[in-house]
């Protein structure tokens, strides 16, 4: 997932020729660009689902968790130089719903325009609209307000990597441990022809809630697979694979709690459209696969967790 770049004056008239003769080949010009001041919008949504089995104080027990995110990622075109496309990013409309089982408690959470509602075993005990527990989410409300008041700014280059990462410490922290090196997936930056493939990385700082003493590395490679008729117009496919690197992980929780993360299974599938004429991506979606086992002390208290989830994330351009 990931970025822009802008093309200096000298430079535009050859790139439009390539530009215009785009979806009439073999080969697509992968580069992304963004004009000063111009606005962009995508709708994202992020939805994960695990069934987990762990075991704590001698007994076993069975925890099932279902999440979806969503939010407008607004990002403006800032003036730049040849080669880099400096450009600020916000976040809007976010929503977020999290649903979880322990045996027979359950929980319900759904936050939506600054608004919220906690659910636990059929009986509300927080709901804004209704001024029930306000006392508990003041702080909760403000991080959300605060972050959708926030800018991140970032300089890309034309395959989407960035460099150059400033703003708001909320809004930056709040991408970083989204799991992504930056905003779309990375590009070749150039010219390929169909069946041509190139390869990335990223550090990853969090798995679940805990943050990690050492990132785990995703690495990926993509494939400009062929062409796609999508509303009358041609949008070059590229198809994404992904995996883990698996070495035993340490990590800690807001709470304190100290944990050992082993036998990471993590896998990555998915594809995207990119419009080579306008030089930006149209729609994207990424499904992963993880598998891993955590056991953790806290409070002299041991548990372990086998986790098996799976992980929807999609984009797309909105007018």
């Amino acid at each position: 997932m990931r970025h822009f770049c802008a093309v200096a004056a000298l430079a535009s008239f050859s790139f439009c020729m390539s530009a215009a003769m785009a979806g009439d080949g073999d080969a697509a010009d992968l580069r992304l660009r963004i004009g000063s001041a111009e606005i962009l919008k995508y709708a994202w949504s992020i939805s994960s689902a695990s069934d987990s089995v762990g075991k704590e104080d001698d007994k076993t027990f069975n925890l099932v968790a279902d999440s979806t995110f969503g939010m407008t990622l607004v990002m403006r075109g800032l003036p730049g130089k040849k080669d880099a496309m400096p450009v600020a990013i916000r976040i809007k409309d976010q929503s977020y719903t999290d649903k979880r089982s322990i045996e027979q408690s359950k929980t319900e959470l759904y936050v939506a325009k600054g608004k919220v509602k906690y659910i636990e075993n059929g009986k509300v005990l927080i709901d804004s609209d209704n001024d029930i527990g306000l006392d508990k989410i003041g702080n909760y409300q403000q991080q959300l307000k605060n972050l959708e008041g926030s800018e991140m700014r970032v300089t890309l280059d034309s395959a989407g990597r960035q460099s150059d990462i400033q703003g708001d410490a909320i809004i930056v922290d709040a991408i970083k441990n989204g799991g992504a090196q930056g905003i779309f997936p990375i590009l070749p930056g150039k010219e390929v022809r169909i069946g041509e493939s190139w390869e990335d990385s990223f550090a990853m700082p969090k798995i679940g809630d805990f943050t990690l003493a050492k990132p785990v590395v995703v690495r990926s490679k993509a494939t400009f697979t062929k062409w796609e008729d999508k509303g009358g117009k041609k949008f070059a496919r590229i198809d994404i694979a992904s995996s883990w690197d698996t070495p035993d992980l340490r990590g800690e929780n807001k709470n304190g709690m100290l944990v050992e993360i082993s036998k990471v299974d993590g896998r990555g599938y998915g594809s995207c459209l990119f419009d080579p004429a306008s030089g930006k991506f149209v729609e994207g979606t990424i499904k992963f696969d993880l598998k891993y086992r955590i056991d953790g002390e806290h409070n002299g208290q041991r548990s372990g967790l086998d986790v098996t989830g799976k992980t929807n994330f999609s984009f797309a351009e909105q007018p």
